[in-house]
C-alpha cells in the first residue's frame, strides 16, 4: 500500500505528508526538522519513518504570490505565501493577501483548498503581535 500524498510505502519506508499543514517532521535521532516527504532525514540519514510530528507555532513570510487562475474546483485568486518557520521553509495558503515579506505568521482556522469533502487545513494569518 502507498501513502496518499507520495506514492512511498506506508510501511516505514518514508514520512509521509499525511499531516495537518501546520505540523512538521522531526528527527528522532538529531531533532532536524523538515515539513516535505523524505526517506531519510538529511543531516543524520536515519529513516523518516521514525520521524515525530511537532508543531510549527510562528513563522516569517519570505515571499508572497496570488495565483488569479486555478483549477476549476480551487478558489481564486488563491493567496500563498513561502514562511520560514526556524529550519523548516514552506508554501502554504494565506487566508487574505494582506501578507508581506519580513511579517510573522502562524497557521489558523480550518479551511478546504478545494471544493468538495476534502480534508481541511490552516491557513496562514498574522500573528498576534505580544
Amino acid at each position: 500500500m502507498t501513502g496518499s500524498n507520495s506514492g512511498v510505502p506506508e510501511n516505514g519506508a518514508a514520512a509521509d505528508r499525511d499531516l495537518p499543514a501546520d505540523r512538521a517532521f522531526a528527527c528522532a535521532d538529531c531533532g532536524r526538522r523538515w515539513y516535505y516527504d523524505r526517506r531519510r532525514c538529511p543531516d543524520c540519514d536515519r529513516s523518516a519513518a521514525d520521524a515525530a510530528s511537532v508543531r510549527l507555532e510562528t513563522g516569517a513570510v519570505v515571499a508572497t504570490t496570488t495565483v488569479e487562475t486555478t483549477p476549476p474546483d480551487v478558489r481564486a485568486p488563491n493567496h500563498l505565501a513561502l514562511v520560514r518557520f526556524d529550519e523548516v521553509r514552506l508554501i502554504a495558503q494565506a487566508a487574505a493577501a494582506d501578507l508581506s515579506p519580513g511579517d510573522r505568521v502562524r497557521f489558523d482556522g480550518s479551511h478546504r483548498l478545494r471544493d468538495g469533502p476534502d480534508r481541511t487545513d490552516p491557513r496562514l494569518v498574522a500573528a498576534e503581535e505580544s
